[in-house]
């Protein structure tokens, strides 16, 4: 038999080797920081890096002097729990005679906080707390500036200062009876928004417990959205810049700075050019760098239109057309003609000929084309300048003949190139789908050769011998 004291020494031993194997090995001190600075979205970093104490220390101004101490206040449990006479748990709560760099210092680093922003303190062991724009930048005396420390007077400076890294805050002398530099409690209560107080057990407020050991980051939460650039030309050079519809104010070829990360739409517009459109990736701190966007020539405006009507029509230019712009298949391709063909009558030979899509709409020729419903037609002048006004020979018999100016004239003065040899000329109206009163060379009142012939219209002549007819205003 085993002795009953026996197995219970085995126990107890046993029970203290499994505490020693469950118990977490201390805590050592940091001797780093990685400071990093967050985009908006809390993922995107915008800026980091990594320091040392003895970086600190070398590059930033030294907070302390390693002889004065400084003083945090635990909770109070008797009596008003805020204590604003900061007498009790105060110099219990010795951080030492310590040396630190201020963490607004720090937060410079990567750039700094703004207001409505927060720093994260996270010490190795995950343990964190939160702190806004305001106490980390404009503390008020009696809080004083928020040390992270990396020197003890006992310890040295960390690892050997075992709680270092550590936050503790540099108050001033002001609101505690014993003349120390002390963060009480109520000086949390008046320095700090409500959300941001810390309370031991989550009952007795203490600002022990803002003082985080073993620091190893400080995370910056920035309202900043993380941006790039993009160079955007084009050819030609001088269109302006519209970036997701806003007007940059800028012109071709031109970098775009501070663009947010993500898809955009870039509108480049530029006078005699169609308005081009392109998609761009922008990446955080990279210059995207897209194709030039070749601008294409908008269509000259129109100098002019022909009305076409449901139906057979009898039209002419009343000008020159421009190169490119004066072909049949410039000018009527659009035009449903319901399967007709484009019709001019050729005096000379006093036949039909279907023009081709590449023959060019001359003036002085009248030319007949159906149009499945009615629509207009833009016609576009060639450039001024001297040139031998256009001719048109003429057979003996019915000719088909254009009319050449942009206004009204009279017949007689319109074929005053034929002399006696016209007797009479037919215009179409194309609503009615009918002839008009015809006019005759010589006559008055119904027929009478003063009544005018009309812009883009066509028109039948009798000829009663070949003769040249010359344009009069083309």
């Amino acid at each position: 038999m085993i002795p009953e004291h026996s197995i219970m020494h085995r126990a107890i031993i046993a029970l203290c080797l499994l505490l020693a194997l469950a118990a977490p090995a201390a805590m050592a001190a940091t001797t780093e920081l990685h400071v990093v600075r967050y985009a908006a979205d809390g993922v995107t970093i915008l800026n980091e890096t990594t320091v040392d104490y003895t970086w600190l220390e070398e590059n930033l101004p030294v907070q302390g002097d390693g002889v004065t101490h400084y003083y945090h206040q635990g909770p109070v449990f008797e009596g008003d729990k805020w204590n604003p006479e900061e007498d009790t748990n105060v110099l219990e709560k010795d951080m030492g005679a310590v040396k630190g760099t201020d963490l607004k210092d720090i937060c410079d680093l990567v750039g700094g906080m703004k207001e409505g922003e927060t720093v994260r303190i996270k010490a190795s062991d995950g343990l964190s707390r939160v702190f806004p724009y305001r106490n980390v930048y404009e503390p008020e005396p009696r809080q004083g500036p928020m040390v992270i420390t990396w020197y003890h007077d006992e310890d040295g400076y960390v690892p050997d200062y075992r709680s270092g890294m550590r936050l503790v805050f540099f108050a001033d002398t002001s609101t505690n009876p014993y003349g120390v530099h002390a963060f009480g409690v109520w000086d949390m209560h008046e320095c700090f928004d409500e959300e941001y107080w810390y309370f031991y057990g989550g009952e007795y407020p203490t600002t022990t417990g803002l003082s985080v050991q073993y620091i190893s980051k400080v995370l910056i939460y920035s309202n900043e959205e993380p941006t790039g650039s993009v160079y955007v030309s084009s050819i030609p050079a001088g269109a302006a810049i519209y970036l997701d519809g806003i007007d940059t104010g800028l012109q071709t070829n031109a970098t775009l700075e501070d663009v947010p990360v993500g898809e955009h739409t870039i509108e480049l517009r530029l006078s005699g050019y169609e308005a081009a459109t392109m998609n761009v990736t922008v990446e955080m701190d990279e210059c995207s760098r897209p194709d030039p966007v070749v601008l294409t020539p908008l269509p000259p405006e129109p100098d002019a239109t022909i009305s076409l009507e449901d139906g057979w029509n009898f039209v002419s230019t009343p000008k020159r057309l421009m190169d490119g712009s004066n072909t049949f298949a410039a000018i009527y391709g659009s035009v449903d003609t319901a399967g007709h063909s484009i019709l001019l009558y050729d005096g000379l030979a006093q036949e039909w000929k279907a023009a081709a899509s590449t023959d060019a709409f001359k003036p002085l020729d009248g030319v007949w084309i159906y149009a499945n419903e009615a629509c207009t037609v833009p016609l576009t002048f060639a450039p001024g300048g001297p040139q031998v006004p256009p001719t048109k020979s003429l057979g003996k018999g019915w000719n088909a003949i254009g009319f050449t100016d942009t206004v009204p004239e009279s017949a007689a003065n319109t074929l005053l190139s034929l002399g006696e040899h016209w007797t009479t000329l037919i215009g179409f109206d194309a609503g009615s789908q009918e002839y008009e009163i015809s006019i005759v060379r010589g006559a008055t009142g119904r027929h009478g050769e003063e009544r005018t012939m009309e812009p883009m219209q066509g028109y039948w002549v009798y000829m009663t011998g070949a003769r040249t007819l010359a344009a009069i205003g083309a």
